[in-house]
This record gives structure tokens, sequence and C-alpha cells, in this order.
């Protein structure tokens, strides 16, 4: 029973010391995650009772906790982009997604292949795992407040949190692709059918629709209510309540999920856009930030344990250099070259290029795909991810507060 207590104990201690950070860290110009994996690892070291990996993460609790961390992280990209972009303002991020993601696959899958010897099933994955953006780690570089038309931010931090919003969903597509390989021995003509009609069809247009009616509805009823002045909406909870649903509802009809949050909070402001007036019925970014920020405290003391625990040990020279080039030199150059003709000045694109984030999405699919699926090389796997994870920390974690401000005014 005490050591309930203990672990009580330590969550407060925790949240409260993460609280103050933001403010001390301040004159460091750091991110508040890496004193986080520092924490962590000191914990571990300590031998707190808490479930800590041994050595990689138990699959069901990082399944589900990273899961959560990244739905939320997704509503609160939507609610601050809203419905405020033009389709020109839309092509920037549409290109990252459409050259950027893409290509970087390929340069994942070849050299996993190719160089590292991972069989087929496994390279695939790495691809599909490592492709997106994190929209839960990025927080310090992406929108901090819900934009407006009139003075909406166009240039780094949008086109990132509009990144890390869509990618997340279209690279689970390729998951799937992986756990479709390693269920059979190769991939057939009837593997690629399912594949093409359902993986890439189906759940794709679920998850938009979902996500569009669901703000589309909650909109809708709100501009009705408003009419009744003295009636209102507990605030609060509404963000939380629509990813929830959102995500739930697109799940059960097997959609993908993480699109309809995002969509569902892009369009959780559509009467108010459309129609240019002020509603008192906003869902509230203050307490659902402040969610993501609570969750992503633990996310990344777990994180600092398991790398003192061990997670790290599994790699090579060989994969250890191959995700300084990804975090190095793939993501930068290809960001770069996709937003060549963006507009965009040259600083820009190479901020844009270069804060290309792993973190929590790309734990969530590695941990959905092992679990649905038939992989070798496990914890290789695991170690590879988590190393690319931690320089991307510590890399863009020392830089951002010393980049941003120089970078994005506008």
């Amino acid at each position: 029973m005490k050591s309930y207590y203990t672990v009580l104990l330590i969550i407060g201690i925790t949240s409260l010391i993460a609280s103050f950070l933001p403010m001390v860290l301040k004159k460091f110009r750091m991110s508040f995650t890496i004193p986080l994996l520092l924490i962590g690892a000191l914990m571990y070291f300590l031998k707190t009772p808490l479930p800590w990996p041994n050595p990689v993460w138990d699959i069901d609790i990082t399944l589900r906790f990273s899961e959560l961390v990244v739905i939320i992280s997704l509503m609160v990209a939507g609610l601050k982009i809203g419905l405020n972009y033009s389709w020109n303002e839309w092509k920037n991020p549409l290109r990252l997604i459409g050259f950027t993601m893409p290509l970087f696959m390929l340069i994942v899958f070849l050299i996993a292949y190719y160089l590292l010897h991972f069989d087929g099933p496994v390279a695939l994955l790495l691809a599909a795992v490592l492709a997106p953006t994190d929209p839960a780690l990025a927080s310090d570089i992406q929108l901090d407040k819900k934009q407006k038309v009139g003075s909406k931010n166009v240039g780094v931090q949008y086109n990132l949190t509009a990144e890390a919003g869509l990618n997340d969903s279209l690279a689970f597509p390729f998951v799937f692709l992986a756990i479709l390989w390693s269920q059979n021995d190769s991939l057939g003509a009837a593997e690629w059918k399912e594949w093409l009609w359902y993986y890439l069809g189906y759940k794709i247009v679920i998850g938009v629709i979902v996500g569009v009616v669901v703000g589309f509805a909650y909109s809708f009823f709100t501009r009705k209510l408003a009419q009744f002045k003295r009636l209102k909406i507990q605030q609060a909870f509404v963000a939380l309540s629509l990813t929830l649903i959102s995500y739930g509802l697109a799940e059960i009809l097997d959609g993908y999920g993480f699109l309809s949050v995002f969509l569902a909070g892009l369009f959780a402001h559509y009467h108010q856009h459309t129609k240019n007036e002020t509603i008192d019925s906003d869902p509230s970014l203050d307490f659902i930030t402040n969610v993501e920020q609570f969750l992503i405290i633990f996310w990344m003391i777990f994180f600092g344990g398991s790398l003192v625990g061990g997670i790290l040990d599994f790699n090579t020279i060989p994969t250890l250099l191959f995700g300084v080039f990804l975090v190095l030199i793939a993501r930068p150059l290809l960001g770069y070259i996709s937003l060549y003709k963006s507009g965009l000045n040259t600083k820009k694109k190479w901020a844009i290029a270069f804060f290309g984030i792993r973190g929590i999405g790309s734990v969530f699919y590695l941990t959905y795909a092992i679990k649905h699926g038939n992989f070798e090389d496990i914890n290789y796997i695991f170690s590879s991810v988590a190393f690319i994870i931690l320089l991307s920390i510590v890399l863009h974690g020392f830089t951002t507060k010393r980049i941003m401000p120089k970078i994005d005014h506008n």
C-alpha cells in the first residue's frame, strides 16, 4: 500500500517541478523536455517504484499512453489552425506531406533493407514509424495560440503545426502495409488490393468524414445555442470531449482516428469563421494544452528511465550512423527541396526542414505494429527508434529557443 502512496508522491513532486521548469529554463534557452529526461534517468537509477521498461517498453501500456498523448496533441494543433488558412497557404505543408514524407520513407527503407540488413517488413515498418513529425514533442516550435485571419502565422510555426497534424494520420497506411507483409511471406496481389481499397482508401475517407462531421456538428449546435445568452457551455471540457468523440467514433467505424481528431479541431470553429461571428463557446485551448503538457511530462520521465534501463543497448555503429543521417541530413535536405518554390525565405525553409522532430507518434506506431504484426528483431527496432527520438529531442531541444526567435516573425 505504501508503494501506491509513494507513486502519488512522485507524481505530485514531478509535476510541480515541471511546472517551474519553463521559467527556470528561460535563461538557458532549452526545451523543458531535456531536464525531464534527466529526471527520469535519476528516478530509474534510484529505483523508484514505477513500471519501468525492462529494457524495452511494455507494449500495451506504451501503446495506450502514447495514443492518448498523440490524439490530444492533434486536437490542440487543429484548434490552433482552424479554418483561417487559404488553399495557397495549405500548399506548403502539403508539399512536406506529398514530397518529403514519401521520399524520406523510401530512403529509410532502402538503408534499413540493403545496408542494415533488416528484413522487408521490418525495414518498411522503420520507414513508416519514422516518417511523421511529432505533434506533441514539437509543441515548442508550433503555433502557440488560436490563429486569426488578420494576424495568422504563415511561416515556420504554421507549416510545422499543419504538417504534424496531417502526417501522423497519413503514415498509418504504411504501418498497416508493413503489418500485412509481416503476416505473409510476400506482398501478393490480394494483399496489395486489400491495402489499396481498405487501408489507403476506406480508412482515410472515414477518418475525414467523421472529423469534419464532428467538428461541424459542434460548431452548428453551439451557434444555435448562442442565442440563449444565459446558457453557458463549460468550455474547459469541450476540446477533450471532441477529441475522444471524434477518435472513438472513427476507430469504431474502422477509420483513421488521428485524422478525425485533427479535422474535428479544424472544423470546430466552422460557423464562426464562415459567418464572421464571435460565439462564447470556443473549446478551451488552455485546458487541453495543460492536459497535453501533463501527459508529456510523464512520457518523458519514462523515456529518460528507459535510456538508463538499456533500451539503447541493441544499437550498433551502423544503426547509430543511420539515425544521425536521418535527423541531420535526410529530413533537412528533403524538407528544403520540397519547399523550393514555397515563397518562404531561405532561413524559414531551412528551419521548417530542420525541425522535423521524431517522438511519441513514432512510439505509438511501433508498439501498434508489434502488437498486431509478426516482426523479427523487435529489440533492435525499439533501440533504433529510441536513439533517433533521443537525438531529435536533444538536438532540437537545445536549438529551438535559439533559432525560432530569430526567424519566425510572421
